[in-house]
């Protein structure tokens, strides 16, 4: 017994390292799409767990978000507020 790894040890290894450090980013990128976020769970499933963490993210139907308000500068907020006020006024 010489207590090394073997060739397939190193595999899930590297694979379980991976999984943990892009399981954190998963689970960002689940939760702002709106998306369950125990799909990030699959990618702990040697071989495959990425493909089908992908595919969830690919072929699921995204949620539709209301659009984003508009970002005004200061100022311009303040003369649309203006200008709004003198139209109600006439």
């Amino acid at each position: 017994m010489t207590g090394g790894l073997n060739g397939w040890q190193w595999t899930l290894l590297v694979h379980f390292v991976l999984a943990a450090l892009a399981f954190w980013p998963a689970l960002r990128l689940l939760g702002r799409a709106g998306l369950p976020r125990w799909w990030a769970g699959w990618l702990v499933l040697p071989i495959l767990g990425w493909p089908l963490f992908t595919s969830l993210l690919a072929f699921k139907p995204w949620p539709t978000l209301p659009p984003r308000p508009e970002k005004l500068h200061p100022r311009e907020r303040l003369r649309r507020a203006r200008d709004a006020a003198t139209q109600k006024g006439k």
